[in-house]
């Protein structure tokens, strides 16, 4: 897998405007300090903006959207807004009351969301950080189930910890992972 980082000019100014000192849980139960919560970004719109214009470039031609999880949405909406593109949205958990992929409730299992694309359409996953992959590959889980595929991703910021993940989201088909930042470089 390839990993590439295209660092725009002003954008960790943005990341690092939404780090909180607040000490807080992660995923495993582990406490620690320096949250980065990209959701901030949203209270922001000229920053807002910003993201999206530079993950737009990262986005390959003739491509679907995928929101990899909850946390994606609003990255995903604008994205396929900006690029005239279809999205799809991806569920932590899976909904079990109203549920439909396009206009069949048989299909998916109540994590895919959005207008049924067909099978075998290029799609690119989008999330606002990659921390150890785990989010990648449940998207993943949940395309293959309707017959969607994905080999390219992209992200605001890689982390320290995704290093960790790269054999695992080569192994699952992602040939290319586009961050606009990576933790490892991150200034002074």
């Amino acid at each position: 897998m390839r990993l590439n980082i295209t660092d725009p000019v002003g954008m960790w100014d943005v990341v690092l405007s939404c780090v909180s000192d607040a000490e807080v849980q992660d995923r495993e139960g582990n406490s620690g300090r320096g949250f980065t919560n990209l959701k901030r970004i949203l209270g922001h719109p000229a920053s807002f903006a910003f993201v999206i214009d530079e993950l737009a470039h990262t986005v390959p031609p003739e491509h679907a959207i995928v929101g990899c999880d909850e946390g994606a949405w609003a990255l995903a909406g604008a994205l396929a807004l900006k690029l005239a593109v279809p999205a799809v949205l991806i569920r932590r958990m899976p909904k079990t009351y109203f549920v439909s992929y396009g206009d069949d409730p048989s299909l998916g299992d109540g994590r895919v969301v959005g207008e049924r694309l067909p099978a075998g359409t290029r799609v690119h996953l989008i999330d606002d950080l990659i921390y150890s992959g785990r989010t990648l590959r449940s998207a993943l889980d949940a395309l293959e189930l309707v017959g969607l595929t994905a080999t390219s991703a992209s992200a605001i910021l890689w982390t320290r910890r995704a290093e960790d993940a790269v054999r695992e989201l080569a192994e699952r088909g992602l040939r290319s992972v586009t961050c606009l930042l990576n933790q490892t470089q991150e200034p002074g």
